[in-house]
């Protein structure tokens, strides 16, 4: 009986904590279910990488991930609520870690709300999207409790699993790579700490983490996806090219980095100053701390926590920035970017950080360097007030951070939580402790038990508004599905959805959920000309109010959007390459046409005139193949047909576009009117006078006189 009673109050934090984690879970599932897509087009792509491609062919080298969740097709239409499924097990797995990491360094009640406050954290938001940031933030937990609490395992254990879960999390982002830098000195100076001969032994550790890693993400990746999992940072990443003037690189850099670390300083202001005077003070006094690590264990533990949050923080954010810099345009905002979702998964360990700093005994309380302690919160709060007037210059949105789109800039709660932070920090300064409760530091239990959750709180009532905007269906969600439930599943690859705006458009690609669906913009609503509707496909929706010629049968017409089903091209009589001679069978003269070039032809006149040898049928299908030479890409041409006339407009740059024509079945010519020829010399290119109008690579005659109507 006496044995039961201590082993019951043992468990009784962590089974109080599982019931609350459940509740959480409930809660965020509660809210997920039935949500619409929004994130676009990451969410289409993941989708369609995994679900309705090879592996082989993904242009992210996140095969793990895509391999795992792809299994979401069993689920049918229903497959977005299974990955919802699956990103709040990892979501709310993840929190156990997060729990025996601040159990560490921290009480059991401590421990139990840090863990809880890194369910409640703003990036809960992802478990709604198709997207693998929560089996990435899974991933990156489950490496932290393995670096500090490798420490009491053998350092070829600690190294090789560090190793292997930062394999493993390369296959979910490549952007784990970027840890490895990180992860390489935090092995080697734990090394340090563990004494003897630290050196060799800590190089072996780091050697021997960096070879799994790439071993495991190298390996796995052929067994995923043949020689293109050999990639290390995959096609997409590859082929981004970033800026290269080093100046403006580092100007835009200093810019964003400020960005970043107002926002740090409004949610995890104290934590940073802890860790900035751990950092300070070490400088300052190495032989003593080194003296005194090696008599404390509980100090050396806090040692090593502090010094892998800043080299993990330091190596995700630094990335970040980097990376966000090298974006930047002159002219464009992406320099003001907050991308905080690429490093946000550091900051559960910052909560613990200042759980560490509560209790009595801390090496940050102690009377090494107090002046150290007013300098740091004398900086982060000058960065608190610079926030309350700058920090609304830069671009925030519910993907790129959660943390802070939530967070209304321009009012009050915004200023409260400056406030909060500023009082924080000069208590944390003046070591202020709590009477009665032996030495107890107030700042750091203030942070946990009050200002990280008004944070959140605060953060929560933006981001849960835009998540409530995602349960109604918008116009798009209700084209797209309509569209999937009434095209033949044989025929969605041959759908083409058309609209002004990219992001609304991939949005039904993923409702439509086909890898062959593809997209064409036009740039303003009203009635679409017969040339301007896509050939070689059979379906087509329009997002927006556009309305189709009378020929083109409407399946669905309202004032947001269209369905409609294509004409059929027609029988194939003739195809004229203008890359090589005329067939004096199919065109007995040609005028007003220049020379013939590898792509086709251009004209050199104001009219091009094609005869044929045979008279056309009455309902002649024209298909072009053509480009427009200067202004006249933004001048209508005309084309003429016997008796019939259509004007039609051809852009800069080569695209298929029909006409068709009703005659009496007697005309034998094409006659197309050129707007305004124009010579290449007249344009400051010497040497060529010809009078440039229209260019033709090829001509398609189809007979279109016993076309299937789409009812059929």
């Amino acid at each position: 009986m006496t044995t039961s009673r201590p082993a019951a109050r043992e468990l009784a934090w962590p089974l109080l904590l599982a019931l609350v984690l459940a509740g959480v879970a409930f809660f965020l599932y509660q809210r997920n279910t039935g949500l619409q897509p929004s994130v676009f087009a990451d969410e289409w792509y993941y989708s369609k990488m995994s679900r309705l491609t090879p592996l082989a062919d993904s242009m992210l080298p996140s095969y793990l991930y895509l391999w795992l969740f792809g299994a979401s097709s069993a689920c049918g239409t229903g497959f977005l609520d299974c990955v919802r499924l699956g990103n709040l097990a990892f979501f709310i797995g993840a929190a156990p870690f997060v729990y025996l990491i601040a159990r560490r360094y921290a009480g059991k009640p401590l421990a139990a709300a840090v863990a809880l406050l890194s369910t409640l954290a703003p990036l809960n938001s992802f478990t709604a999207y198709f997207m693998p940031e929560t089996m990435y933030y899974f991933g990156f937990c489950v490496l932290s409790w393995v670096a500090l609490t490798g420490g009491d395992w053998r350092p070829s254990t600690q190294a090789l699993a560090s190793g292997a879960v930062l394999g493993l999390m390369s296959l979910v982002k490549v952007h784990a790579l970027f840890l490895l830098p990180a992860l390489c000195p935090f092995l080697l100076l734990a090394s340090h700490q563990r004494g003897g001969a630290w050196l060799l032994r800590g190089l072996a550790m780091a050697a021997l983490a960096a070879v799994l890693t790439f071993a495991l993400k190298f390996g796995l990746g052929y067994v995923f996806a043949g020689k293109n999992g050999l990639s290390i940072f995959g096609y997409f990443y590859e082929s981004t090219k970033l800026g290269v003037d080093r100046l403006a690189l580092l100007a835009a850099a200093s810019v964003n980095a400020r960005g970043h670390l107002m926002t740090l300083a409004l949610v995890y202001g104290l934590p940073l100053a802890i860790l900035g005077h751990a950092l300070g003070a070490r400088l300052l006094s190495w032989r003593g701390a080194q003296a005194a690590a090696a008599h404390a264990p509980a100090t050396a533990r806090r040692e090593l926590l502090h010094l892998y949050t800043l080299l993990m923080l330091g190596a995700a954010a630094g990335l970040t920035v980097m990376y966000t810099a090298g974006l930047h345009v002159p002219g464009s905002r992406e320099g003001f970017r907050l991308h905080l979702r690429y490093y946000s998964f550091v900051f559960p360990l910052l909560a613990v950080v200042a759980a560490a700093a509560v209790a009595p005994g801390q090496a940050t309380a102690g009377p090494r360097h107090p002046w150290l302690r007013w300098v740091l919160a004398a900086l982060l709060g000058a960065t608190l007030l610079l926030a309350l007037s700058r920090l609304q210059g830069y671009t925030m949105n519910v993907v790129d951070g959660p943390d802070i789109f939530g967070i209304n800039l321009a009012g009050k709660s915004f200023r409260i939580l400056v406030g909060l932070q500023l009082l924080l920090l000069l208590g944390w300064a003046a070591s202020v402790r709590l009477p009665g409760w032996a030495g107890t530091r107030l700042a750091p239990l203030l942070f946990v038990c009050l200002a990280l959750p008004a944070a959140y709180a605060a953060s929560y009532q933006g981001v849960g508004r835009h998540l409530a905007t995602l349960r109604t269906p918008t116009p798009t969600d209700m084209a797209a599905v309509f569209t999937r439930e009434h095209v033949p599943a044989a025929e969605r690859g041959d759908v083409v959805i058309a609209g002004l705006d990219l992001s609304l458009m991939i949005r039904a690609q993923f409702h439509i959920d086909h890898p062959d669906t593809t997209l064409l913009s036009y740039e303003g609503f009203g009635p679409l000309a017969e040339y301007q509707l896509p050939l070689h496909k059979k379906w087509m929706v329009l997002l927006g109010d556009f309305t189709v010629p009378d020929e083109v049968l409407t399946l669905q017409r309202t004032p947001w959007y269209s369905v409609v089903r294509l004409p059929d091209p027609g029988t194939t009589l003739s195809r004229i390459n203008l890359a090589l001679p005329p067939d004096p069978a199919v065109l007995t003269g040609i005028e007003g046409l220049s020379r013939i070039e590898p792509w086709g032809r251009w004209s050199d006149a104001k009219q091009v005139v094609f005869h044929f040898a045979r008279p056309l049928p009455r309902r002649v299908g024209v298909l072009f193949n053509a480009r427009a030479y200067d202004v006249n890409a933004q001048l209508p041409f005309q084309a003429r047909v016997g008796g019939v006339t259509k004007e039609f407009r051809v852009g800069w740059h080569m695209r298929e576009f029909a006409l068709h024509f009703d005659t009496d079945g007697t005309a034998r010519t094409l006659a197309i009117e050129v707007p305004q020829p124009v010579s290449p010399a007249e344009r400051g290119q010497p040497g060529d006078t010809r009078p440039l109008g229209i260019g033709i690579g090829e001509i398609v005659i189809t007979d279109g006189s016993a076309r299937v109507e789409a009812a059929r």
